[in-house]
């Protein structure tokens, strides 16, 4: 009887789903945020700074270092995350990996110098690693095609609401229960929650045991029906051969790896140099400091939100690619002339038309994810996504880890504003890169390509 009612009534399990990866990503990002609001406080426990004025240099140099550690090992388990995540499935991996970054932000509690916050923090990056590659995999898997950006980007506006909740009460849980409990409290927050995702996700909408036969049927209507699990049919060897083929013998591959490139040290400025340019060069406490960054980061999160509908609605009436095309050149320009004009105020030391520039061009900015974020996994058989997402986002960290090392040398010797607007080289990469290599033809090609090497894969392992 209850088969004969589920069948029957409507169901809503993919945009559940798509809610606790928002869960996930916004509890990922006020860890990261709260890491860098809480600078001041651990900085002065370790002796790194009287407390007074802004940081010296010797204490921006060893936090660009301890989160240049930390963003290595985010990136280079991106690209075991990932494949992990094609083999594993999306419950098991989230849950165990999810664990074991929410235990490892409690232990940041537990540092006392240096190298105690530099090994806890790279191993809770590690943890990290295969965040990203789970929701291009959901995506993939439990969308309908015309859904597909709406569901990445809505997960993914975890990103940027995240560091809100972080900004405006983190801030205050750092002041007032101090940077240690703040750390144990949100570690405990993630256990709990790696618990009830475990408790409620399945791989695969066909095996989930909550859907409705018409919300199936709709996902199905677009993917079609999975013959067979081809991720565990698939060798280590053949995923992978895939994965780098798609990524660097095809244009529209190639495309999309300079773009994430360049969005790594976009993203990575706004996300981790905007605080202490606030707190360094306007001098206000952490309290103030975080409620500029929430405008910052409730911009991107709007921006977020805005992102899959309007790149979903521009596909559908433009196509695909000219579609995303148009969802992504146009908000990076308007972004170039806005961080552009924030030089002039930033220099100026005017702190509202600054921090109102940086929150404009940090929201139109994320307007530009749900078109070449998309793309990546658009490209890609279902059966190697997470894979093939999980080196385009183990490439975007890596050049967010050297973002930490560039960044701290032109505020050290040139001026934090300088350093926030050497963003712009990166934006005209990212519109080069668009504007050369992801067209109508190269899109089919690559999707072309990656079908044809699933079959080949797929049949040499029948025999």
């Amino acid at each position: 009887m209850g088969k004969v009612a589920n069948a029957i009534k409507n169901s809503h399990v993919r945009w559940i789903i798509t809610f606790l990866i928002f869960i996930a990503i916004s509890i990922n990002y006020i860890d990261r945020e709260i890491w860098v609001l809480a600078e001041p406080k651990f900085a002065q426990s370790f002796g790194w700074y009287s407390g007074i004025g802004s940081l010296p240099a010797s204490a921006v140099s060893n936090i660009s270092l301890i989160l240049f550690i930390w963003s290595m090992s985010y990136a280079l388990f991106n690209f075991p995350g990932g494949w992990i995540s094609d083999k594993l499935g999306t419950r098991k991996a989230m849950a165990t990996f999810f664990s074991i970054w929410s235990i490892f932000t409690a232990a940041t509690a537990a540092t006392f110098n240096f190298i105690s916050m530099a090994i806890v923090r790279a191993i809770m990056g590690a943890g990290e690693g295969p965040v990203w590659p789970l929701n291009a995999k959901n995506a993939k898997t439990w969308s309908h095609q015309k859904e597909e950006s709406t569901m990445y980007t809505l997960a993914g506006s975890g990103q940027a609401f995240g560091p809100i909740v972080a900004a405006l009460v983190g801030s205050y849980q750092i002041v007032y229960w101090g940077w240690q409990l703040t750390f144990v409290f949100w570690g405990i927050v993630g256990l709990i929650f790696a618990a009830i995702w475990y408790f409620y996700v399945r791989d695969t909408p066909q095996i989930h045991p909550y859907i409705s036969q018409k919300e199936l049927n709709y996902i199905e209507s677009s993917r079609g029906k999975p013959k067979e699990e081809a991720g565990s049919i698939l060798s280590t060897k053949d995923t992978w051969l895939i994965s780098l083929k798609l990524i660097f013998t095809t244009w529209a591959g190639i495309g999309e790896l300079l773009i994430f490139i360049s969005f790594g040290y976009i993203l990575f400025t706004v996300l981790y140099w905007i605080p202490p340019y606030f707190y360094g060069s306007f001098l206000h406490s952490v309290t103030k400091t975080g409620l500029y960054v929430g405008a910052v980061d409730g911009s991107l999160l709007l921006g977020y939100l805005l992102s899959g509908p309007v790149n979903d609605g521009l596909s559908r009436r433009l196509g695909t690619v000219m579609g995303r095309r148009l969802g992504s050149l146009i908000p990076m320009v308007l972004m170039l002339l806005f961080v552009a004009l924030s030089y002039y105020t930033g220099v100026a030391r005017e702190l509202v038309p600054t921090v109102l520039l940086l929150a404009a061009g940090a929201g139109v900015m994320n307007i530009t994810v749900g078109s070449w974020a998309t793309n990546a996994f658009t490209i890609s058989p279902a059966e190697t996504s997470a894979t093939v997402y999980g080196v385009y986002n183990g490439l975007l960290n890596v050049m967010g880890a050297f973002n930490s090392i560039i960044i701290a040398w032109f505020a050290i010797h040139i001026g934090f504003t300088a350093a926030i607007s050497s963003m712009v080289f990166f934006m005209i990469m990212f519109i080069a890169a668009y504007l050369i290599f992801i067209r109508q033809k190269t899109f089919d090609d690559a999707i072309a390509k990656g079908k044809k090497m699933l079959e080949e894969a797929v049949a040499k392992k029948g025999k």
